[in-house]
């Protein structure tokens, strides 16, 4: 086995849930599904700023009521992103996104908690500012659809730091889904790939 980082899991913090929703976090957690020794990377962008939301919907992103009033109730330290921005363009934004996606020869498979969210939303927002994502189609993955498989055989790790904070939520699945696999090579569990060898 490679002790290198293979896996890019994303979470977003958006006022919509339709892909073409105003995103004002995005968290990445580079690390490696099948080993845990290895150590994770991470990226934090705060895209909160009335400036920076303000120029998503000049693009065309949505806001939806429903969320804005899920957001109201939510913890004073998750509610803080509205206010914080550590880039000074939504584009600075997806730049360093592709920047951190393409370090090295790794094509990444890129988890997003839901199959049409996390992922999907990134992609649209690429789109929007005349970019392109920087993953191919196939390396999507989607962390629900095997956590609802799988979740059962072991509990979620403890979670550490703050609910609804990109990062931490997106640090938080990347565990649980090591966890799971760790479950799962007890049994062996080969891939198509590695069967073939």
């Amino acid at each position: 086995m490679k002790h290198v980082l293979t896996d890019a899991m994303v979470d977003i913090e958006t006022l919509d849930t339709r892909p073409s929703a105003v995103v004002i976090a995005i968290g990445v957690v580079l690390f490696n599904r099948r080993d845990r020794k290895v150590p994770m990377k991470e990226l934090n962008l705060k895209l909160g700023k009335k400036a920076l939301r303000d120029e998503q919907i000049a693009m065309g992103r949505t806001v939806n009521k429903d969320t804005v009033a899920w957001w109201k109730g939510q913890e004073p330290d998750a509610k803080r992103i509205f206010k914080q921005a550590n880039v000074e363009s939504t584009s600075q934004a997806l730049h360093k996104l592709t920047e951190f996606l393409t370090q090295g020869d790794t094509n990444f498979l890129i988890w997003g908690n839901g199959s049409d969210f996390d992922n999907t939303i990134v992609s649209s927002l690429y789109e929007a500012f005349g970019m392109e994502a920087p993953w191919k189609f196939w390396n999507n993955r989607c962390f629900r659809t095997f956590k609802g498989e799988h979740g059962h055989i072991t509990r979620p790790p403890k979670f550490d730091g703050v609910k609804h904070d990109a990062v931490d939520d997106a640090r938080q699945q990347a565990l649980y889904l090591q966890a799971i696999y760790a479950e799962l090579q007890k049994y062996n569990i080969l891939s198509y790939k590695e069967r073939q060898k």
